[in-house]
């Protein structure tokens, strides 16, 4: 039916819902939540008591043991505790490198600019975001990087953890607090915590910060009495409150809306009911009804291994170890049982062996004198002798903690323990083999974060000052509010969710190593990621963006200007000539031909004939001796390719002294030699052009000369 959103309006706006309802709809309410948390409790029973056992076994609980005997070994082996020791050891490392922890990402093109101007562009948003980021993360927030190392040790027993990110009005910041998995009570149903119709926190407080948030309007004003303390009457024992972030339909339109509802746990009272949705995410359909509301989520999940039955509580070394670390334990046991009863000795006394005094007790290297012989004594005295440990126990006990530690990714490789005599291309081999577990896992940590990292932007988008100022290395920076812009920016974990040692990280800035000098890579980023993979501090003091001119290479590089444009003017004359040369190739064509028409004439005198063949027969002798010039030509070629060759040595002086001019250097030496191949070759066409027009000049000569001289006997013979 039509419904007035003004009303969900003001329960989004208001501080404490619970204040507008009636104490009967607060007592449906309380009595809702309490059920909805023993519904999702009892779902994960099972867990719970897995848990439990993995807990006590992660922290060495020793218990008394009855069995054989009283007080009989107890060991636990730490195969749980030291693979969750190792896991946190390299997480923790990979997650929180150092000061910047967070990255701002540009979202769609970095060449644009944003909105706040055009000299201010979206990578510089970017920058200040990721630095902002990281400062609450680690200077304000302080308690961020402990609880962060505290999840990175729980998570791998447990199987799972959880963070809680929201604004604290009584601290006036953001917080991403630890959830302990026990405390987060989610139904084993449920797939993911945003589709999940109910998630149930327990935490408990103090009277006085029970009494904080009531006089700051934070809860609602009411006398819960003493808490319920099991250790007997204590009036500062703690309360327990389970806040749930439930749907409930408050304005009784037929669809809930998300809210955080806060109740005492043992009497069921509403303390607190504030929405979890704001006014933007409110959407109505043209009949006026609400058509979906978008919820507010808060908390994040960290996991470790998905459960392999769809399950919602993921499993970890809690669960995939229990089994073999409780076969040690009792192989370890028996063990030690064995060689105290080997150790203890023990037997029968005959009857024939009579001891004054009774019980004789004697201390260290002390003898004693008896009323009996001694083969009397050997005969009445059968000690009762015990095996000891066993062999194939021992084996067997061998075998079980080389299968946990395969679980658990936890070989003498991964630990710094190697064999001396083994290559260190074998070792980096068994390394990433050995890291091939740890890195899916890292991986499903790195999205969590980045989830988080997600809510803390969302919240800086809505509560950060207009202008906010910090300081970083005695440097002051400012952030905007309007840098958190929630359509063109983004935030991801600074970390690589590929590489986790410092082996991984230097080996890839070897790997970059061999583009240094490569223009189409930037050599100042290629520097700065190695110095990074190094763990220097603050590399960018020690790396100058802009190398002051070498005094030396400039004056080469003149040098290798004068050179280019001398050979650019030899190639113009050249050129010269070649055009020179054609033009007098075509002139004696021209005149052959004309020449080898007149022959074909029989009435003409002959005595001009004559002189014209004497006159290309000179011509053909100059033409000849041209041609030979070609050694001439040929000698200077060799000092072109020598120049050549000098200066192709220059530029590697200057490329080695200079890289980032070598782009241009480059692109003056592919001119360069493409010019002069191009004139070479014109020349070498030249010439063969030269020599053969020559050839044909002197032959066609020859056949004229042949010719006038057959005619002029036949002229004579005629007259005769």
């Amino acid at each position: 039916m039509p419904i007035d959103d003004e009303v969900l309006i003001k329960y989004a706006r208001s501080s404490n819902i619970a204040s507008d309802l009636d104490n009967e709809v607060l007592s449906a309410i309380g009595q809702k939540v309490h059920q909805g948390y023993e519904i999702d409790v009892e779902s994960r029973s099972e867990w719970t008591q897995k848990m439990d056992k993995a807990m006590k076994m992660a922290l060495q609980v020793s218990e008394p043991k009855s069995t054989p005997w009283p007080n009989a070994s107890n060991i636990k082996y730490p195969l749980m505790t030291t693979a969750a020791i190792q896991f946190a050891a390299r997480a923790y490392a990979a997650m929180v490198p150092g000061s910047d922890v967070v990255k701002g990402k540009v979202v769609g093109s970095d060449r644009q600019p944003s909105e706040q101007g055009a000299r201010d562009t979206k990578r510089d948003r970017a920058h200040r975001i990721g630095k902002h980021m990281s400062w609450q993360l680690i200077e304000e927030m302080e308690e961020w990087e402990e609880e962060t190392d505290r999840l990175l040790h729980i998570v791998p027993v447990t199987g799972l953890a959880y963070r809680k990110t929201y604004y604290d009005p009584m601290k006036g910041r953001n917080v991403s607090v630890l959830v302990m998995p026990d405390k987060l009570v989610v139904n084993n149903k449920a797939k993911s915590l945003e589709t999940s119709p109910r998630i149930t926190e327990e935490f408990s407080l103090y009277p006085y910060e029970i009494t904080e948030r009531m006089r700051s309007n934070v809860f609602m004003e009411m006398d819960l009495g003493p808490s319920n303390d099991d250790d007997g009457f204590d009036e500062d024992a703690p309360h327990i409150f389970l806040e749930q972030h439930c749907w409930y339909d408050l304005d009784e339109d037929g669809y809930p809306e998300p809210y955080i509802v806060t109740i005492h746990r043992d009497l069921m009272k509403v303390v607190r009911i504030v929405a979890r949705f704001e006014e933007e995410g409110i959407e109505i359909n043209k009949k006026g009804q609400i058509a979906k509301i978008e919820p507010v989520h808060y908390y994040t999940k960290y996991p470790f291994i998905p459960s392999p039955d769809g399950s919602w509580h993921d499993i970890g070394f809690g669960i995939l170890l229990a089994p073999i670390n409780d076969s040690v334990n009792t192989s370890l046991n028996q063990m030690m049982d064995a060689g105290t009863l080997q150790n203890t000795g023990g037997g029968f006394i005959g009857s024939g062996l009579r001891v004054k005094g009774g019980v004789i007790k004697k201390r260290v290297g002390e003898w004693k004198v008896l009323d009996s012989t001694g083969e009397g004594i050997a005969k009445n005295i059968v000690p009762l002798n015990h095996p000891g440990p066993s062999a194939v126990l021992f084996q067997l006990l061998g075998m079980l903690v080389d299968a946990g530690k395969e679980i658990a990714s936890i070989k003498d490789v991964l630990m710094g323990e190697t064999k001396s005599n083994v290559p260190a291309t074998t070792t980096l081999a068994m390394i990433e083999q050995g890291m091939k577990t740890f890195t899916a896992i890292y991986k499903r940590l790195h999205r969590a974060m980045k989830k988080e990292l997600k809510k803390l932007y969302r919240l800086n988008s809505i509560y950060l000052a207009d202008e906010s100022y910090y300081t970083v290395l005695d440097e002051e920076k400012a952030v905007a509010r309007e840098d958190y812009a929630m359509d063109d920016m983004d935030v991801v974990p600074v970390s690589d969710p590929t590489v986790v040692t410092d082996m991984q990280k230097m080996a890839r800035a070897q790997f970059l190593m061999d583009f240094l000098g490569d223009p189409m890579f930037n050599g100042l980023e290629i520097r700065r990621r190695l110095l990074d993979a190094a763990s220097i501090e603050d590399p960018s003091n020690l790396i100058v963006d802009e190398q002051p001119p070498d005094p030396q290479a400039m004056l080469e590089n003149a040098k290798f200007e004068l050179e280019k444009a001398k050979l650019q003017l030899e190639g113009q004359e050249v050129q010269s000539k070649i055009e020179k040369m054609s033009a007098e190739v075509q002139k004696i064509q021209l005149e052959t031909e004309k020449l080898v028409s007149e022959l074909h004439n029989p009435e003409e005198d002959n005595s001009g004939l004559i002189s014209e063949i004497n006159r290309l027969q000179q011509e053909g002798e100059r033409l000849k001796q041209i041609s030979d010039q070609k050694d001439v030509d040929g000698l200077k070629l060799e000092n072109e390719r020598q120049l050549t060759h000098a200066k192709l040595e220059l530029e590697e002086k200057i490329a080695a002294r200079e890289a980032e001019r070598k782009d241009r250097e480059l692109e003056v030496k592919a001119e360069l030699e493409r010019a002069k191949l191009e004139q070479e070759a014109k020349i070498a066409d030249a010439q063969l052009k030269q020599k053969a027009l020559s050839e044909t000049a002197q032959r066609k000569s020859q056949e004229a000369i042949s010719k006038v001289q057959v005619k002029a006997t036949k002229g004579g013979v005629l007259r005769r």
